[in-house]
């Protein structure tokens, strides 16, 4: 929970793997860690803190929104929780500023190499759709 920087972008990558591939026991362990809303602020919290894309770590903010939307879709209730902590205001935002470095999975130098098939944009739409506002 205390990560910053590229190590939060690989962790958060990794847990919404985790989210993505056994959703069930991801959510139990949450309920039952009674950690959701502590994990869903943190996710919220690093969102805001990432609003400027940098190059030191440009795929954080990806992460974040596929991890909620994993997140919402495994349990549609956790969409209160994520407004709960503005997750909103900060999608308006992320869908304000996004970069097209954004879009690739890997760099050499200041080359993007490998696009990712879903545009950053795509998934801020999906998530606030997922919050009940596409």
């Amino acid at each position: 929970m205390d990560a910053e920087g590229i190590e939060l972008e690989v962790l958060v990558g990794l847990s919404s793997q985790i989210c993505n591939v056994i959703p069930g026991d991801f959510a139990r362990e949450l309920e039952h860690g009674q950690i959701k809303e502590r994990f869903i602020k943190r996710l919220v919290d690093a969102l805001k803190k990432n609003m400027i894309p940098t190059a030191h770590c440009p795929g954080i903010r990806r992460v974040i929104v596929e991890h909620a939307i994993y997140m919402m879709e495994c349990n549609p209730g956790n969409a209160n929780c994520f407004k709960k902590y503005w997750m909103m205001e900060a999608l308006l935002k992320v869908e304000r500023t996004t970069s097209i470095a954004e879009n690739y999975r890997f760099f050499s130098g200041d080359a993007g190499l490998m696009e990712h098939s879903v545009p950053l944009s795509a998934l801020v739409a999906r998530a606030k759709e997922l919050m009940g506002r596409g």
